[in-house]
């Protein structure tokens, strides 16, 4: 059987690279609520199993995809919701439930929505503690418990990270065994590649320092990474190019100003997601001497280009069309973006990761030095 297109695409779509801020909101499932013709649990179970199932229909855009996943998540939500209300005692109930909150949480990013309701946590806390609830549902469940932690995470806020990493902490202790256990872990190392804390910092070097290679490698060269970046701030910045529109750019000769070197992509929805606040900050302050350099780590200049006229990005960019081997970014050993680097007058890296009203802030206090 041949795997449709389709899917390719739907993998993007919830992956938690794509941002909601570039994608629509999906349309409501046009599903019918009512499951009266089914008799019996398992004849509504095998519904359930057949609604699983990835949609076969190519999109003609992406924004058709959207809707198809939209719509293939709500099916699915209402029937698991009606199976568990349908069939109070029959043990898949629990199974069901949590297809239900995965369908929602996904519709919830889609939709922009990063507050998780009470309500879903509620529902998580009682499949953690259902007696008869198999062990597996119930890892599932913590595991999404611990996941709903990362919606608050604010690098400006160190203390935004310490509830995950407590929750992370209590599941691998009670689900050392359980499937989510490993992704669990990775997930974990790429909080910490961002969680700015001393908590954070300490934890890395633990998990460095133990025998499991694979936590302890990927640790380590977070903390490399994290060295040559407090290598970098002990001597001015160099960054030559030619950019796009011809301009021959040097850090050199903008000492005198503050400069926000933004290594970005258009395909990264987080760097999307931020470029709003890039440009308020730009527009606020580059008459009192900021500068906005931009790094593009695209691969197609066209898809460049429209981000940068979509989104009003009117500053300097240098591409080569070499994405993740871009040849400034990878020189400085960039992992992930969005990466924000702050400049101070004198070429000095003074701050990576601003976002926000912190960026903005960040930039105001440089520029009174």
């Amino acid at each position: 059987m041949k795997t449709p297109r389709f899917l390719p695409l739907l993998a993007l779509l919830l992956s938690p690279a794509l941002h909601a801020a570039d994608i629509p909101a999906p349309s409501p499932a046009a599903a019918s609520t009512d499951f009266s013709s089914f008799k019996t649990a398992d004849e509504f179970w095998k519904h359930l199993e057949k609604l699983q199932e990835q949609p076969k229909e190519q999109p003609k855009s992406r924004d058709e995809a959207v809707q198809m996943v939209g719509q293939w998540l709500g099916k699915q939500q209402k029937a698991a919701e009606a199976f568990a209300k349908t069939f109070p005692e029959d043990p898949r109930r629990w199974q069901a439930t949590m297809l239900a909150l995965r369908a929602s949480a996904q519709m919830r990013r889609f939709s922009g929505q990063a507050a998780v309701p009470e309500e879903d946590r509620e529902k998580l806390a009682g499949i953690v503690n259902a007696p008869d609830a198999p062990a597996t549902v119930k890892g599932e469940a913590a595991f999404m418990g611990v996941m709903m932690f990362t919606a608050a995470f604010d690098p400006a806020k160190p203390e935004t990270f310490a509830a995950f990493h407590k929750a992370s902490a209590d599941f691998l202790e009670k689900y050392p065994e359980h499937p989510l256990a490993t992704q669990l872990k990775q997930v974990q190392l790429r909080v910490l590649s961002d969680d700015p804390s001393i908590e954070g910092e300490a934890l890395l070097k633990k998990i460095a320092a133990g025998s499991d290679p694979r936590s302890a490698e990927p640790a380590k060269a977070t903390l490399e990474r994290r060295q040559k970046m407090l290598d970098l701030k002990t001597k001015p910045v160099d960054i030559k190019f030619t950019s796009t529109d011809g301009k021959e750019v040097d850090l050199t000769k903008l000492r005198g100003k503050v400069v926000l070197v933004d290594f970005w992509a258009s395909w990264c929805g987080p760097c999307i997601a931020e470029m709003p606040n890039v440009v308020s900050t730009y527009k606020k302050f580059r008459d009192k001497g900021f500068e906005v350099v931009g790094i593009s780590l695209d691969q197609d200049k066209a898809a460049m280009e429209e981000a940068l006229k979509k989104h009003a990005m009117t500053w300097v960019q240098y591409f080569d069309g070499a994405g993740w081997e871009n040849k400034i970014s990878k020189g400085f050993g960039i992992q992930s973006i969005p990466a924000v680097w702050l400049i101070d007058k004198k070429g000095m890296l003074r701050e990576n990761g601003l976002r926000g009203e912190a960026l903005s802030a960040g930039v105001e206090k440089l520029l009174a030095e």
